[in-house]
């Protein structure tokens, strides 16, 4: 791997990241459901939850931030 893709890499993945966190604090669901590969599972051991897939992760932080957390701090 070169230098440069290594470099582009860290990039993507900070992005990334950073769409992980605004997806969530606008409530935008369906972009973060996204942000996942389609058997991609999101675990919340805080909550000890875990969803697989977009569908039902999208549902899952829905609930989640609709029913049980007044506030999410990334």
């Amino acid at each position: 791997m070169s230098d440069f893709q290594a470099i582009a890499d860290r990039v993507e993945i900070e992005a990334l990241s950073g769409e992980f966190t605004d997806a969530e604090m606008m409530d935008d669901y369906d972009r973060f459901a996204s942000l996942f590969t389609p058997d991609g599972v999101w675990r919340v051991p805080a909550v000890n939850a875990e969803f697989t897939g977009r569908e039902e992760i999208r549902a899952g932080i829905k609930q989640l931030k609709e029913e049980l957390w007044d506030y999410l701090v990334q």
